[in-house]
């Protein structure tokens, strides 16, 4: 009789291990499709996709500015030029007419106001801007016209 008992237990054991197997890979396999992670974790350390204006602070970590720069999202950066005396802030401040509207100011005086294209606007074009070649500069000449 006691073999009959161990052996249920392990039976049962091994049903309940599937079924709780089965669910937590449902579940896991749910989150994936729609975009969501079982934690709430990464919800308050990365910005949220929508139309308001984030503030990546100083320019120490890049990749803040990068991913709402990359879906044209608004967001501002600071950062200190390498003579450490001028200040540099990028912004983008969202979509309009189809295009990425981006500013740059240098010691809190607007230099640029520019519309980019869609699927333009990355690091090389910002790079651009600044002088240096990245082959873009009919981009960046068309994007920030004169006389705004």
């Amino acid at each position: 009789m006691e073999k009959n008992t161990i052996l249920y237990v392990v039976i049962v054991v091994l049903i309940l291990a599937g079924v709780g197997g089965f669910l937590f890979l449902s579940t896991n396999n749910a989150n994936k499709e729609i975009g969501t992670t079982p934690t709430s974790e990464t919800a308050t350390t990365t910005p949220v996709a929508d139309n308001t204006m984030f503030d990546c602070g100083l320019a120490k970590d890049p990749q803040c500015f990068a991913d709402r720069m990359n879906g044209c999202l608004p967001v501002t950066v600071k950062m200190m030029g390498s003579d450490n005396t001028t200040s540099i802030e990028l912004t983008i401040l969202g979509v309009e007419n189809d295009t990425c509207h981006f500013q740059r100011k240098i010691n809190n005086v607007l230099d640029l106001n520019c519309f980019f294209p869609k699927g333009t606007m990355n690091w090389d074009t910002i790079d651009q801007t600044f002088g240096n070649e990245k082959g873009l500069q009919k981009v960046v000449d068309s994007a920030c016209k004169k006389g705004w």
